[in-house]
């Protein structure tokens, strides 16, 4: 996916390694700056306007992490077969079709054409990730925050405060073989390499706050972008979609915005329909 280039800039997440496995996170959430007015993209804020900042640490377990990381992804090897008319080609793109669901991968019915199944993803990661949603949660409620939308706040400027960084379509595994990943990263992946692009965030994200329980996520497809939508109260100009009869916020994860506000290049996208809605859940 392609990086947002955004005017908010200087809010990187910093980490601290304390022994194996765990990493202090420090950062900012932008979602508690005062804000006068927007014009356009950028924030106008009020003078000497502060923001809350976070400090958490949390445990990455390797294992974990690597046992992640095996699960999702299909051997390019599987790609390849040769067969001797339509109806065994068919039986062969059905029977690969299955296989790489298993492994969290999507094949398309055009051809051999791959993408994230991301409920997959999220389904799988929600366990593993929760503890580290929990002391998340923990740190921004001894920081006073009560209400949903303030929590998803905090879980939203986390992700956006790690790097942003395109993967590889594909990694090598330890046997020397390539899989396809469709360039994607599972999302404890995603926070062990403390960088990730606009789908992995987004899956990072969501398994975070799914994990808890905490807000329902949808995610905004578009040609060569994603975002999350989330189920809160919103607020006035805010930038919104509606789906199942309610309104539901934007998030831009891959860089710091706040809750309901996106780049103008995306929302105009969203405005004339140009984007489709995946439900996670």
């Amino acid at each position: 996916m392609l990086h947002i280039n955004t005017i908010i800039t200087g809010l990187l997440l910093t980490t601290t390694a304390f022994g194996a496995g765990h990493s202090l996170f420090t950062w900012s959430d932008i979602n508690t700056r005062e804000v006068i007015r927007w014009d356009g993209d950028i924030a106008v804020i009020q003078h000497g306007a502060a923001m809350e900042e976070f400090s958490c640490r949390v445990n990455i377990d390797d294992s974990s992490v690597e046992f992640a990381i095996n699960s999702f992804g299909i051997p390019k090897s599987w790609t390849s077969f040769s067969y001797h008319d339509e109806i065994e080609l068919k039986e062969k793109q059905k029977h690969l079709s299955e296989n790489a669901a298993k492994h969290g991968i999507k094949m398309h019915p055009e051809g051999n054409k791959f993408s994230v199944d991301y409920k997959w993803v999220i389904d799988q990661s929600k366990e593993s990730i929760q503890d580290i949603a929990k002391a998340i949660k923990n740190s921004a409620r001894k920081k006073g925050y009560r209400t949903k939308r303030e929590l998803v706040g905090a879980f939203a400027s986390f992700v956006q405060s790690l790097k942003y960084r395109i993967p590889s379509n594909y990694r090598i595994n330890k046997e020397g073989e390539t899989i396809l990943t469709a360039g994607a990263m599972v999302p404890l992946e995603t926070l062990s390499n403390k960088w990730g692009d606009c789908d992995s965030k987004c899956m990072l994200f969501a398994s975070l706050v799914r994990s808890i329980d905490l807000v329902d996520v949808v995610f905004i497809i578009m040609k060569e972008h994603i975002f999350a939508a989330v189920q809160v109260t919103t607020q006035q100009d805010e930038h919104t979609v509606r789906y199942k009869n309610k309104d539901w916020a934007l998030v831009e994860l891959t860089d710091a915005w706040p809750i309901g506000r996106v780049p103008s290049n995306h929302l105009n996208g969203v405005l004339v329909g140009k984007f489709e809605i995946v439900n996670i859940k």
